[in-house]
């Protein structure tokens, strides 16, 4: 009955929160959104100067967060988010992260849809004067938490679809395009512009989100979200070196060396073999290259896989991974 009241009375009279329910109507319904446990979404970044770089998103509704970012160009870079703790790991370097702006969007983070982030999280909803685009007429709604931080949100009048969020810093994000996976919207376009910008013509400063691949409620591991460092950057020697096997995706079953990695069957025959060097950009990064491509000369970027170490414990670690064409992340067990 709900979407029925809504889409049918006086948009005039319509509250915030009438408008947000409306929003998650059209992106779903928010029984349905409710049953969405852990969500792991990857995008292909692309910069305003035409670099790219992977990010890979990974979350337990309402609980944890991490997003991984990975290139052949920038350094690499992981928000971790325990459900506690904010950790940032930039290339070799590791910063906690207190401040309150950031915490909060790091909640926010742990909701697959901000809206529905928003009534989870009791924000304070206020609907503003409408706002007119060329291309689209918009509700306007301020959504404020109760330690101050605030979002200005645009919701599309003609179906209820959130199409821009303002940041208090300034920032703005552009919901530029979406799919429908199991029944619920997933921003599958998405356009960032940065206020501390110095290039004046907004269409050269845009970065841009493109969906690449998105699972719903899967299960992944707590080591994800657990930063492994406390100061520095480093892989220990039982990672770097050791007989492992994949928990989860492609079953796989190697052992890792100095300067290989050696795949083996059932039997323990070896059937792959891949040389790797550590420290490709950062100390928890490698990369590989296949034997016959090593011994053909094969330098191109088509023929190597970048490898970055996200977290790891007593047990095994977790790792993401990019070619010129395709991405992952795998986690794997060590095999004592």
């Amino acid at each position: 009955m709900l979407p029925t009241f809504l889409f049918a009375q006086n948009q005039e009279k319509l509250t915030a929160s009438q408008i947000v329910d409306s929003s998650l109507v059209f992106c779903g319904g928010e029984l349905q959104i409710s049953k969405i446990n852990s969500a792991q979404i990857t995008y292909l970044v692309t910069e305003p100067n035409d670099s790219t770089e992977v990010v890979h998103d990974k979350l337990k509704t309402g609980e944890k967060y991490v997003q991984c970012m990975l290139s052949k160009t920038y350094l690499p870079q992981t928000i971790f988010f325990d459900g506690e703790k904010i950790s940032k790991v930039d290339g070799s370097s590791v910063t906690q992260i207190t401040d309150i702006e950031s915490k909060e969007e790091v909640k926010l983070k742990t909701y697959s849809l901000i809206q529905y982030g928003y009534k989870k999280l009791n924000y304070q909803l206020s609907r503003l004067p409408d706002h007119k685009f060329e291309n689209a007429d918009c509700f306007v709604v301020e959504a404020k938490a109760q330690n101050g931080y605030t979002t200005t949100n645009f919701f599309d009048k003609k179906n209820y679809r959130l199409i821009m969020v303002i940041y208090p810093n300034g920032n703005k994000s552009v919901l530029m395009d979406y799919v429908f996976k199991d029944g619920i919207l997933v921003n599958s376009k998405i356009g960032n512009s940065f206020a501390k910008s110095k290039v004046k013509n907004i269409l050269k400063e845009i970065q841009t989100w493109d969906l690449i691949s998105v699972h719903l409620n899967e299960n992944i591991s707590d080591t994800w979200f657990s930063c492994p460092y406390t100061d520095k950057v480093f892989v220990p020697e039982y990672i770097k070196t050791g007989r492992f096997a994949s928990t989860n995706g492609d079953p796989t079953t190697f052992t890792r060396n100095d300067i290989s990695m050696d795949y083996t069957d059932d039997k323990g025959n070896v059937d792959l073999r891949r040389f790797l060097v550590w420290g490709f950009l950062s100390p928890d990064t490698f990369g590989l290259i296949d034997e016959q491509a090593f011994k053909n000369n094969d330098k191109s970027s088509a023929s190597q896989i970048f490898v970055r170490v996200v977290s790891w414990d007593e047990y095994g670690y977790v790792c993401q991974w990019i070619t010129d064409k395709y991405t992952d992340t795998q986690d794997y067990k060590l095999i004592k």
